[in-house]
């Protein structure tokens, strides 16, 4: 009787120890919200796309075409921002924050990949390109011509017979309406009666300019 007296008392002293230890309360890890944006180091430019990840799960997401992100995470996590050409940053959560959400500003440093140099060939070896170029038999008729297609004259003609390019035409217009806008509400001058403009022709006509 005495034996089953005292294993009654251990498991009351058990049961009571574990029914305390069950009403303790475990404290809760805090959720924080973090925003943010992430920008490029050099010119603090929107980076898209890039990745936004907690580093102990692996889960995130990515920036829009602004920059902008949002991810919850716990206080003391460790929120890793990566991007394909830039180098990899990661900033933790502080565990002592007022309010439950963090604003980040994230830039990322380029991250430069030096190649080296190639040469890219159509043969496989010298040899090759030798024999190949041997087997095309130039004749002295098809030198003669290439010769004649690089003659400076015949160059000079054909390009003045080219038209002028979306840079030059804009040149000129801006002149012309820069002009326009300079003698604005009077006459423009007349270049006939500028002792200049006659001396500037004189010496192109001198010189042979004028011909050209």
């Amino acid at each position: 009787m005495k034996w089953f007296t005292a294993v009654s008392l251990v498991l009351t002293s058990v049961m009571h120890v574990t029914a305390q230890d069950s009403t303790e309360v475990v404290p809760a890890v805090e959720v924080v919200q973090i925003s943010g944006m992430v920008v490029t180091g050099d010119s603090l430019a929107p980076l898209a796309y890039a990745t936004v990840f907690r580093s102990r799960d692996l889960r995130g997401t990515m920036t829009d075409v602004n920059g902008f992100f949002s991810i919850p995470a716990l206080a003391g996590d460790t929120i890793t921002v990566s991007s394909v050409g830039y180098l990899t940053q990661a900033f933790a959560v502080p565990t002592d924050l007022e309010l439950p959400r963090m604003n980040v500003v994230q830039p990322l440093g380029r991250d430069t990949v030096a190649l080296e140099e190639a040469f890219i060939y159509p043969w496989p070896t010298r040899e090759r390109f030798r024999e190949e170029f041997l087997q095309l038999q130039l004749s002295p008729d098809a030198y003669m011509v290439g010769q004649e297609r690089l003659d400076p004259a015949a160059l000079y003609d054909r390009l003045m017979e080219v038209g002028r390019d979306g840079g030059e035409v804009y040149s000129y217009t801006v002149q012309q309406q820069a002009q326009q806008n300079y003698y604005a509400g009077q006459l423009p001058p007349i270049n006939v009666f500028n002792p200049v403009a006659w001396a500037k022709f004189i010496d192109a006509v001198r010189n042979g300019s004028l011909k050209r």
